[in-house]
C-alpha cells in the first residue's frame, strides 16, 4: 500500500498569519522554521512513499522548497487542511492507499505515532 504524507500550511490564519514560517529554536540551538520542523518529523515516518507541503502561498512555497520539500500548491478556497490535503492528493493524480495529513504545527509528533497509525490502516 502507498504512503502519502501530506502537511498542509497557510500563510493567512486569522489567529496567527505567518505562522509556518516562524522560526523556532530547538533544544540544540539551533532555529528552524514551523514548517520545516513539520516536514522533517515526517520524513522520519519509516514506510512512506512521499512527504509534501500543501500550500496557497507562494512565501511557504520559497522557503519549503528552500530546505529540500516538495510543494503542491493548492486553492485559497480550502476551508481547513483537510480539504487541502485531498485537494494535493488530487493534483499529485491520486492512487495513493493511504493520505496522513500532518498539521503543519504538529512538529513534535513522533515518527512511531504516524507508523503506528499507518500499520493498523494497513
Amino acid at each position: 500500500m502507498s504512503v502519502l504524507i501530506v502537511i498542509p500550511a497557510r500563510f493567512a490564519s486569522t489567529r496567527y498569519p505567518g505562522k509556518p514560517l516562524v522560526a523556532l529554536t530547538g533544544a540544540t540551538g539551533e532555529k528552524r522554521t514551523l514548517i520545516e520542523r513539520s516536514w522533517r518529523a515526517g520524513r522520519a515516518v519509516q514506510g512512506v512513499d512521499r512527504v509534501v507541503v500543501a500550500t496557497d502561498d507562494e512565501r511557504i512555497k520559497d522557503a519549503a522548497e528552500s530546505f529540500g520539500a516538495e510543494v503542491v500548491m493548492t486553492s485559497v478556497d480550502c476551508a481547513n487542511g483537510t480539504e487541502r490535503c485531498a485537494e494535493a492528493h488530487a493534483a499529485l493524480g491520486g492512487g495513493y492507499d493511504i493520505v496522513v495529513n500532518l498539521q503543519g504545527d504538529a512538529p513534535l509528533t513522533p515518527h512511531w505515532f504516524i507508523e503506528d497509525l499507518v500499520a493498523g490502516l494497513r
